[in-house]
């Protein structure tokens, strides 16, 4: 029985965006395929009742879309596997930084339907935040079949191919910024006598909150942080500290290495 989504590669964000799937309840578990060179994977997604595949070419042939969610620097090995196999009922999401929709046309055929898609960690509970770009292939119909599929974990926002790479940092990578600046105030916490998990479900809420802010209001980010910047506030001495020690610059220099490096994969 054929499925409509099928998964090539079955390790973390993938598991992190079916849950997200699985919340919105718009596909069931038997019409997704899983395929994964590990065998103890594939017995846990058949447990949940995924799907699974013996090979990429049993997949690509009984999936409308295909999610490719392999590291970049495995993606080339895995075309010869399925060029002799894809048609035109096939949709491609790529889930690989770098790898864009031309390499796909050059690579595998100008007639491959492809979606390049910068995918999140946080579509595991259902707020995905996916940056798209469309190849020249791609129809209407075929968009939306992928848009359907993202939409159910998450919003899609769609880019200009020569730029999708550039997204990167604010999207895919962001969570681990995330996750990276409550750790160290966690440990700060707990160095001052405070509970950890206090302290963390503190910050997560409040970053949760500051973050449906800024998606709602009409207030741009520096205005709402002008807000808790009062002359002599303890807030605005954090800040000013923060800055002095190059917060700002570190940002910045973060930024632009995730982006150059995002681009350094395409190359592998």
């Amino acid at each position: 029985m054929g499925t409509k989504i099928g998964c090539i590669g079955g390790g973390n964000i993938v598991r992190a965006i079916l849950s997200g799937v699985a919340l919105s309840k718009n596909y069931q578990a038997s019409e997704i395929g899983i395929f994964d060179i590990n065998a103890e994977v594939l017995a846990d997604y058949r447990s949940k009742g995924y799907q699974t595949y013996d090979s990429i070419e049993e997949l690509v042939e009984n999936s409308e879309v295909v999610v490719v969610a392999v590291l970049p620097q495995i993606i080339r090995s895995i075309m010869p596997q399925v060029k002799p196999v894809y048609s035109d009922k096939n949709v491609f999401i790529t889930l690989a930084a770098g790898i864009s929709t031309e390499w796909f046309s050059e690579n595998l055929g100008e007639d491959a339907k492809v979606v390049q898609c910068v995918p999140t960690l946080t579509a595991q509970v259902g707020m995905g935040a996916y940056a798209v770009a469309r190849g020249n292939a791609l129809t209407e119909e075929d968009y939306q079949k992928a848009y359907h599929f993202l939409t159910s974990s998450g919003i899609v926002e769609e880019m200009p191919t020569d730029l999708i790479d550039d997204i990167i940092p604010f999207g895919g990578a962001a969570p681990a910024y995330f996750y990276h600046i409550a750790d160290v105030i966690v440990k700060e916490a707990v160095s001052m006598g405070i509970d950890g998990n206090t302290a963390l479900q503190i910050f997560a809420q409040t970053m949760k909150g500051s973050a449906e802010m800024l998606m709602t209001s009409e207030e741009s980010p520096k205005d709402l942080e002008k807000k808790l910047l009062l002359p002599g506030a303890a807030t605005l001495a954090a800040i000013n500290k923060m800055v002095e020690l190059g917060f700002d610059d570190t940002w910045s220099e973060g930024i632009k290495a995730c982006v150059a490096q995002a681009k350094n994969l395409g190359k592998l």
